[in-house]
């Protein structure tokens, strides 16, 4: 099924006083302005939907990828936060891309970095890269889930749900018991 280039998903940040985006060392990431309690939507994928991928996009579905709206507002970073999101092999939050929500993998301390794996949306990374997060099971080169060994899905396998109706699966970190290391990584 091919999605329509302009479908804009209607849905509105609810919970954006918790979080800001923030320049930090000449990139911009979202940051929590306060306690965020784990599972709790942080949240919801506000844009446009589109059959291609970008550096910017986030791949929700195959042909769907959320993309920011043709027209822009003047400091609607908030409402398209998930742009400046940075990659984390060891991430504090989630993607539930069914549910077209970003959500707490563990409670997120105020001040903290909020951060997420590409590779659990995007089976080819439009722009792939050296990841630098410094988690000890970082993946390296990020380029995207359809690269990854048997021995790298298994160890993102506890935290993704497949997506029933790609051909390549796509993964959603999904509710995480336990602790994840944060790292800021200036990828995005």
């Amino acid at each position: 099924m091919s999605m329509s280039t302009s479908a804009v998903l209607e849905l509105d940040v609810e919970n954006d006083s918790q979080i800001e985006v923030r320049d930090n060392d000449g990139f911009k990431g979202v940051f929590a302005t306060e306690d965020i309690s784990e599972d709790s939507v942080v949240f919801i994928l506000k844009g446009a939907i589109t059959s291609r991928p970008t550096m910017y996009t986030i791949e929700l579905g195959r042909n769907q990828h959320l993309n920011f709206p043709k027209t822009r507002q003047d400091h609607d970073d908030l409402d398209y936060c998930w742009q400046y999101l940075n990659h984390s092999c060891g991430p504090n939050g989630y993607m539930d891309t069914v549910g077209r929500t970003f959500r707490a993998a563990r409670k997120i301390r105020r001040g903290e970095e909020i951060t997420f794996n590409y590779l659990t949306t995007e089976s080819v990374m439009a722009a792939p890269f050296n990841c630098v997060c410094g988690s000890p099971n970082c993946f390296r080169f990020i380029r995207g889930s359809n690269f990854l060994t048997r021995e790298q899905r298994l160890l993102i396998q506890p935290f993704v749900i497949t997506h029933p109706s790609m051909e390549t699966p796509v993964f959603s970190i999904q509710r995480q018991t336990g602790n994840l290391n944060n790292s800021f990584s200036s990828s995005r």
